[in-house]
């Protein structure tokens, strides 16, 4: 998980003490750890076993009526779980399974789960694919069933991760068409038009020597290198518009 701007790490046991808004008729928001812990318990169930956990929390606001405005503490979630590779599968050489996961009780966004890998390397993301596990108004909302869903989302996506790191590998750029993928990436949402020189200067001088090929590969390295500066919630977007454009690239 990338960490910065006013996101605020903590442990999962402090999870607890974040106050969930009293439910209504209509809504009802889910705690925070009732998520974690149901992901982790279902996880478990599913044989996959978690090597390392990470959170943050940004606070949010409702607004019950106009004019209202009631500040709520760490109400939007932020989690990534990564795991030991699933039996039978093979990795890229310095990555692992990951699944990044996102809540609040601001009705910000619905309750979703990411699943792709983690780039060891740099401590970038590759998250390849979504499930929304409810809308923002997540009355009768079952947990449990949807997380189970979720995880096997995750572990289709984690099957068909290598397929996707090889043809990313595989496809290479020339200078002129990085410039203009990075455009794209832009005009998309991936990050902002002011990053597009940021962006094309880390793919031809990468700082990790591990990404010195002009490849598809190298480039969504440069941008989740750039990435980094954005927030939790801005993160989700961007890997959103950049696997639409590059992973579209290669498939």
């Amino acid at each position: 998980m990338l960490m910065l701007s006013k996101a605020q790490e903590i442990h999962r046991r402090e999870l607890g003490a974040i106050r969930t808004p009293e439910p209504t008729d209509t809504w009802r928001p889910v705690p925070h750890l009732e998520v974690v812990e149901t992901l982790l318990q279902r996880a478990e169930a599913k044989g996959l076993r978690v090597t390392n956990e990470r959170y943050a929390i940004l606070d949010g606001a409702l607004y019950p009526q106009p004019g209202m405005q009631i500040t709520l503490k760490g109400a939007r979630m932020f989690g990534s779980l990564d795991f030991e590779p699933i039996k039978g599968l093979r990795f890229p050489t310095g990555c692992t399974p990951s699944a990044g996961f996102r809540n609040s009780h601001d009705k910000s966004f619905a309750l979703s789960i990411l699943s792709g890998a983690r780039v060891l390397v740099c401590a970038n993301g590759v998250l390849s694919a979504e499930y929304v596990i409810s809308r923002k108004h997540t009355s009768g909302l079952e947990l449990e069933v949807e997380v189970d869903r979720a995880l096997d989302v995750f572990i289709e996506s984690t099957t068909a991760f290598h397929a996707t790191y090889e043809r990313l590998c595989g496809k290479s750029l020339t200078k002129a068409r990085s410039h203009h993928l990075a455009v794209e990436l832009a005009r998309a949402g991936a990050f902002s038009s002011s990053d597009i020189v940021p962006v094309v200067e880390e793919f031809e001088n990468p700082r990790h020597p591990e990404f010195r090929e002009r490849n598809a590969w190298t480039l969504y390295q440069s941008v989740t290198e750039i990435m980094k500066r954005q927030s939790p919630a801005r993160q989700v977007d961007g890997f959103k518009a950049l696997n639409a454009v590059l992973l579209t690239l290669v498939n």
